[in-house]
């Protein structure tokens, strides 16, 4: 490897990628920091980072398997009809995103909608039933613009019958790197370029 190269490879390495690691403001969206013994289920006023209203039910692959980790979420109007989250950080634009699917085995009464303060909001599983033996994952993704406080909420709005919809892996990601990733990619690009006519105008 010459001299070149070498400062090349050297600049790249300064230069972060921009595809660097998202901040989550969620916590706990996969549900997996409350102990649930496999095969089993029960229902919480709270769980680590979400309040319910009234209630949260927690479910460890049983009526269907997680779609990340063990533990998933399942609400019902019957009796845990909401949850939600304060999620706080720096303002931009951010990706919300979470996986549902309608109970296995059950028709077109597993409806849930979300809301975050004003910005996104929506129904997911309208009408929409589940006749095989495991769940049937889909994901919802969304970009809002995040003035740095909201609160997020997810609510059953099917028929009150004890079976509901369920939700898994929530995520609120930080969409664009930060401003000093680009000003520092750019001036890795204005290295490289510097370097290269140099080694022009010496090799002439």
């Amino acid at each position: 490897m010459n001299r070149f190269s070498k400062y090349v490879f050297g600049a790249l390495l300064a230069t972060p990628m921009l595809a660097s690691a998202a901040v989550d403001l969620v916590t706990n969206g996969s549900f997996e920091a409350d102990p649930q013994s496999s095969g089993s289920w029960n229902i919480y006023s709270s769980l680590t980072g979400w309040n319910g209203s009234p209630n949260i039910e927690l479910r460890n692959n049983v009526a269907g398997t997680a779609y990340d980790g063990s533990n998933f979420v399942e609400l019902d109007t019957y009796s845990n009809s909401s949850m939600s989250q304060l999620l706080t950080g720096a303002s931009g634009l951010y990706e919300l995103s979470f996986w549902y699917s309608a109970r296995p085995g059950t028709g077109t009464t597993n409806d849930l909608s979300f809301s975050f303060d004003g910005i996104a909001s929506g129904t997911v599983l309208n009408g929409i039933g589940n006749s095989g033996s495991d769940h049937s994952w889909q994901h919802f993704s969304q970009i809002v613009n995040f003035d740095g406080n909201g609160l997020l909420t997810f609510s059953a709005v099917g028929i009150s019958d004890s079976y509901g919809g369920s939700l898994d892996m929530v995520s609120f990601t930080s969409a664009v790197p930060e401003p000093e990733t680009y000003a520092m990619l750019l001036a890795g690009l204005g290295l490289l370029g510097f370097m290269a006519r140099s080694r022009k105008e010496s090799v002439a």
